[in-house]
């Protein structure tokens, strides 16, 4: 069985990393290739053959790249993230899209903590200005307490709840939650949580903190009027895609003062722009895309890449939580789902 690393240098796992899954698949009798492909046609051509692809990033895997490798049966992501993947076509053609729901969710919680109370106690602005050669002794935003806040959380997964935790928890603030997916059975073990409707949440949230997947509904979701309905002392964070945000639409609230802060760990296009206006604001922190950066994430990224597909060839076994395109598992008979 022959699989194929397609984005080796985006930068999400390192060299020694894939060195490990590449002795795990060997034991599995798969063979790993890594390469660096960023492009449909390099994609069709370099991996001509290939039984799976694995993507470190998030590479174009589109119906045209399935349609070119008629071999392919397994796509792994090594995140959860699968926009760049087309999950319809895949199922359609019966190829497995694998992901890793929630193996960074603690990771995430903290950074968007970090950004949250970055923000309101002016650390990045104040670590700047000091290196600059200057003193700005309580000056700049005036910081708010956490405590008499309101949390809104658009996305009550993982991440979502880790966030509440340790903000309910340990500073006793009120959470709101915005997910029409979740389901009862969590609402009852969150009991101190009140699920709204989105345009409450932007109302009422004096922060509020993005997780959730991209999709068609949730794409620019955080538009100009999303914006304008916000309190114009609140506080915006994304730890989950860019373009849930409206990035134009957001340098506009901060330039108008519709928003007062914003935290970033993914902008619409990575690396940002230089020439982005947000660089030059001093209430908005920016992250390089590395919420999933951290010890237990990178061992439990590496441990499951390591273990979904090798269980596949070897005993035929797969977690459907790990599917990600779930419609392919009625048109496969040869695995077994658990």
């Amino acid at each position: 069985m022959k699989a194929i690393v397609v984005d080796k240098d985006y930068g999400s796992v390192s060299a020694r990393e894939l060195m490990e899954v590449q002795e795990s698949y060997k034991q599995a009798g798969i063979e790993l290739e890594a390469y660096h492909f960023q492009t449909e046609e390099e994609i069709m051509e370099g991996c001509r053959g290939a039984d799976a692809i694995l993507a470190t990033g998030n590479p174009p895997i589109t119906r045209k790249v399935m349609e070119a490798l008629p071999e392919l049966k397994f796509i792994q992501r090594f995140g959860a993230g699968v926009n760049s993947i087309d999950l319809h076509a895949a199922a359609e053609m019966g190829k497995i899209v694998l992901n890793l729901p929630g193996f960074c969710a603690k990771e995430l919680a903290d950074l968007a903590t970090a950004m949250i109370l970055g923000l309101i106690r002016n650390t990045a602005y104040y670590d700047r200005e000091i290196r600059k050669g200057k003193w700005p002794k309580c000056q700049y935003l005036l910081p708010g307490d956490v405590r008499e806040m309101t949390l809104g959380l658009y996305g009550f997964g993982a991440a979502g709840r880790y966030l509440h935790d340790i903000f309910h928890g340990g500073f006793g603030t009120k959470v709101i939650a915005c997910d029409p997916y979740v389901t009862e059975d969590v609402k009852r073990r969150y009991p101190d949580v009140e699920f709204v409707e989105f345009n409450r949440m932007l109302k009422e949230s004096d922060i509020i903190s993005i997780h959730v997947v991209l999709t068609p509904e949730t794409t620019h979701v955080f538009n100009e009027d999303a914006f304008r309905q916000m309190k114009k002392t609140s506080m915006i964070i994304n730890v989950s895609r860019g373009p849930v945000i409206d990035q134009k639409a957001l340098a506009w609230a901060l330039d108008e003062g519709e928003i007062l802060y914003a935290g970033l760990d993914t902008v619409e296009k990575e690396p940002i722009d230089p020439d982005d206006p947000l660089l030059q604001m001093d209430n908005v922190i920016l992250s390089p895309h590395s919420g999933s950066y951290g010890a237990g994430a990178k061992k439990t990224q590496i441990q499951m890449v390591c273990g979904l597909l090798p269980e596949a060839v070897k005993n035929g076994r797969i977690p459907a939580r790990n599917i990600a395109n779930k419609g392919v598992i009625e048109k496969i008979t040869e695995y077994e789902f658990v």
